[in-house]
């Protein structure tokens, strides 16, 4: 327990030194004893470092709602944006402080509207959210840049264009947040063009401007103008190489990723995890097993940080460079593994005929205690699929939906109808398909039945129609006879 505070200055050093929230109790109990709980200063720090240290912002409440009554606006502020930052369904009582504040409290400064504007963003709070606008305006905040940008932040978030640039063209003084957060608005809704014009009237550009604009362009297909934007820049971050690599990576084009990439490694900015994960999705669709090496290399001599994503990536690009071993192996050597990691490897192990392989992976999946999701169901019944186990995979589909409550997609729908095909279970197929929730075109759209020789399949308004070769049993045959020679004689 720290030891007794005496002084604000103490007690802020016995706060610096609490490493559990059962410390922190214990020095709000010296505080209340010794009269300081009154001072807002302490209480603003013991809330701030309740939330940011030590995650309890339910405590945090408490310490917050025995002073509310002489709480000031840093108070107020404070528990707001502890609550804003959380960004989760508790950023309702960000909204819910504000308007006690609003009722019965000081007047708000510019960071309280800043914070409660935030978590009407994220809960997309309309109503509140111009509700604060307005009080922002009658209380005159609307030359402060800070409120402006968190504005249009919101209204973005919200869809309002409209309202956003309305607000912006109002702003008399912008500086690079305002700007910078306008051209977002408008790269966020596709609308490039637009949020270009803006970049080009910013008297003075930053880094963020730059690859806000670069992100927008090379995630609208338009990597050319990307690039061009990119070779432009004085001075490029992490944030800049990694939005073009993956403007490549996004639309095939692999190759120039991994040429950027290698330029990226002749200049100071160092690769991250998320430049690395691009990487290897743009390697495994190249299929260049000698590149992956490399990069794998490259992961190990760098000390790159190991997370989940660059696991699992490392793993999808070996599979996909078809090597399934040496993607085993990075599996193997997890130190932890995430459902995501075991869905990886199942479907490494389906798309190389290792049926079986891949169905002893689920069984590791139920043994460790993890929930299979929808994707390890689809590498379940690829698996089923590619190794002909049809008793299987109708168990596996009975199971997804029945023991784990999982809705197939139009992408099961068709593992399963090309599962029975491919077993030339045809009349099972269709009977399957009889029973979709999906219409079957979109299962048309993943694959269709496996093809049987000398037959052909049509589907008419959702029925399907079967033809062989030689065949005379169709019910409409002489119909369709007449048809074809009615045709035949416009085609002389």
């Amino acid at each position: 327990m720290p030891s007794l505070p005496i002084s604000i200055n103490s007690t802020l050093k016995c706060l610096e030194r609490c490493r559990s929230l059962s410390q922190l109790k214990q020095l709000h109990a010296q505080i209340l004893l010794h009269g300081l709980h009154q001072e807002n200063y302490v209480a603003v720090k013991l809330i701030s470092f309740c939330t940011k240290k030590l995650g309890s912002l339910d405590y945090s409440r408490v310490i917050f709602s025995t002073l509310k009554d002489s709480a000031n606006v840093f108070l107020y502020t404070t528990m707001i944006t502890s609550y804003s930052n959380h960004q989760s369904h508790l950023s309702k009582e960000a909204i819910l402080i504000y308007e006690m504040m609003h009722r019965d409290g000081p007047h708000p400064n510019n960071f309280t509207l800043s914070s409660v504007l935030k978590a009407c963003s994220f809960l997309k709070a309309m109503y509140e959210g111009t509700q604060v606008h307005a009080h922002s305006t009658k209380l005159g905040f609307d030359s402060s840049l800070y409120v402006a940008a968190s504005l249009l932040d919101m209204y973005a978030k919200f869809g309002w264009i409209l309202e956003a640039r309305l607000l912006f063209d109002s702003v008399r003084e912008r500086n690079a947040v305002v700007y910078n957060t306008m051209i977002a608005c408008y790269a966020k809704v596709g609308d490039i063009e637009t949020a270009r014009q803006v970049f080009d009237k910013m008297p003075e550009k930053d880094s963020i401007s730059w690859n806000i604009v670069i992100s927008g362009y090379a995630s609208n297909g338009n990597t050319s103008i990307a690039r061009e934007l990119f070779d432009e820049m004085l001075e490029r971050n992490i944030n800049s190489w990694n939005a073009m690599i993956a403007g490549y990576s996004c639309f095939g084009e692999w190759r120039e990723a991994v040429d950027l990439f290698k330029s990226m490694l002749l200049g100071t900015v160092k690769p991250d995890h998320a430049t690395m994960a691009v990487l290897m999705s743009a390697c495994g669709h190249l299929g260049s097993l000698k590149l992956a090496r490399q990069i794998h290399g490259f992961l190990q001599k760098n000390r790159t940080e190991m997370n989940f994503h660059v696991y699992n990536s490392l793993i999808d690009m070996y599979a996909k460079c078809g090597n399934v071993d040496e993607a085993y192996q990075v599996f193997d050597g997890m130190p932890m593994k995430d459902v995501v990691s075991y869905n990886v490897m199942i479907s490494g192990l389906a798309n190389h005929g290792r049926g079986q392989d891949a169905l002893n992976l689920f069984a590791k999946i139920i043994g460790k205690g993890l929930r299979p999701d929808t994707f390890t169901f689809l590498g379940i019944l690829s698996a089923c699929n590619h190794a002909g186990l049809v008793d299987v995979g109708r168990d596996y589909f009975d199971c997804m939906v029945k023991v784990y409550a999982i809705k197939p997609s139009a992408d099961h729908f068709a593992c399963m109808v090309d599962l029975y095909g491919r077993a030339g279970l045809i009349e099972d197929a269709l009977e399957f398909v009889k029973t979709m929730s999906v219409e079957p075109h979109a299962v048309n759209e993943g694959k269709r039945v496996g093809k049987t020789m000398g037959c052909s399949w049509i589907e008419v308004e959702s029925e399907f129609h079967e033809f062989l070769m030689g065949g005379a049993s169709h019910p409409k045959l002489e119909d369709i006879s007449t048809l074809l020679r009615h045709l035949s004689l416009q085609l002389l």
